[in-house]
């Protein structure tokens, strides 16, 4: 899948002249709702499927394929679309730092606007750690199972205790670069987050010591 960005100073009619002459077809667009169409009511004329991701009950029922505008969209409903596989091309309109993430995982291609600072490189042992607890998590569907939640604490746990910082944004980089799906990289970093809180999140010991020490040595 190819991926581009537009960044959030430009103006979203250029912003999407931008995306269009990128992806060189017909696209999809898909909005976060439906007001977020109406508030830019030319979109409707363009003649081009329009969907969102917020209601199913909405007039505009396109759904992702082929090339995407992504519409003013969090990260995480990007990371939803990226898991279809009828997406071939990917543009994100009014990108922001918070996408930084999205854009470093996948040197997405910078098509306007500002160029926004890429997540700095995790050290070798958060990269070995990530390949290392991806398998399960991208063969089921992300962490929703107890056994890859508690793969991920114990791993997440180890590597803090042993003076690894855990940074999330660069967490999620490595997890979308592991092709973790959906919204499953986020998860990961909250994880991160409450860790580095000071948090206890129990867990089964499902990772062997030497592997972890390995990883950590790294």
């Amino acid at each position: 899948m190819r991926r581009g960005y537009v960044e959030a100073h430009v103006s979203l009619r250029e912003s999407f002249q931008a995306a269009v002459r990128w992806l060189g077809e017909r696209p999809t667009l898909i909005a976060p709702s439906t007001s977020a169409v109406e508030a830019s009511g030319w979109l409707e004329s363009v003649g081009i499927p329009i969907g969102t991701t917020s209601n199913r009950h909405s007039r505009f029922g396109a759904r992702p394929q082929g090339a995407v505008i992504a519409w003013c969209l969090n990260l995480d409903e990007i990371l939803d679309i990226e898991s279809r596989q009828e997406v071939d091309y990917l543009v994100v309109v009014r990108a922001h730092a918070s996408h930084a993430p999205w854009i470093t995982a996948h040197a997405a291609e910078y098509l306007a606007g500002e160029v926004i600072e890429p997540v700095g490189e995790a050290s070798a042992a958060i990269k070995a750690m990530v390949e290392g607890i991806s398998l399960l998590p991208v063969l089921n569907q992300g962490l929703s199972d107890s056994r890859e939640r508690a793969m991920a604490v114990q791993a997440l746990t180890f590597m803090h205790m042993r003076g690894h910082e855990l940074v999330p944004v660069q967490l999620v980089v490595e997890a979308i670069r592991n092709e973790w799906p959906r919204q499953s990289p986020l998860e990961l970093a909250d994880l991160a987050r409450s860790i580095n809180q000071g948090k206890r999140l129990r867990f089964q010991n499902r990772l062997r010591p030497e592997v972890l020490e390995e990883w950590a040595g790294l």
